[in-house]
């Protein structure tokens, strides 16, 4: 009930609630499911303007939309059965986050490029995106 109060106060009550969920969260309260990987980290860390989004597409990366990052991330079309070989890139290993590109950009491990560029993500969101790719990074 208190969440929907917050919610209808407009802006004020949208940061604040997001304020109250950063605060006492941590990665294991969290979904680690793509939609909301995708929807509350990827998209708005990503997916911005002058980044990852479809009006810029640095590198040729769009991950705006759900289902173009997970192809791109995993090799994998969403929904498709899994199959052998290498991600694109191997960004993302389902079940091996030691070995994906991703996390290894997320915390500027062993490369020069560090995503995001300006500000890195906290460590409560890269822990969520391990979760997912360790758990196989299905596309739910």
């Amino acid at each position: 009930m208190q969440r929907a109060s917050l919610a209808a106060a407009g802006p004020t009550g949208l940061v604040a609630l997001a304020a109250l969920a950063a605060a006492c969260d941590t990665a294991e309260d969290r979904s680690a499911a793509w939609g909301y990987v995708h929807t509350a980290i990827i998209r708005p860390s990503c997916a911005t303007a002058a980044c990852h989004s479809h009006l810029s597409s640095a590198g040729g990366l769009d991950l705006g939309s759900p289902d173009h990052a997970y192809t791109f991330l995993t090799g994998r079309v969403c929904g498709a059965p899994p199959h052998d070989g290498d991600p694109i890139g191997n960004f993302v290993r389902p079940g091996q986050p030691e070995s994906s590109q991703l996390l290894w950009m997320l915390r500027g491990e062993g490369t020069s490029l560090v995503m995001p560029p300006d500000t890195p993500l906290p460590d409560v969101e890269i822990a969520i995106i391990e979760r997912w790719i360790l758990e196989g990074a299905a596309c739910d």
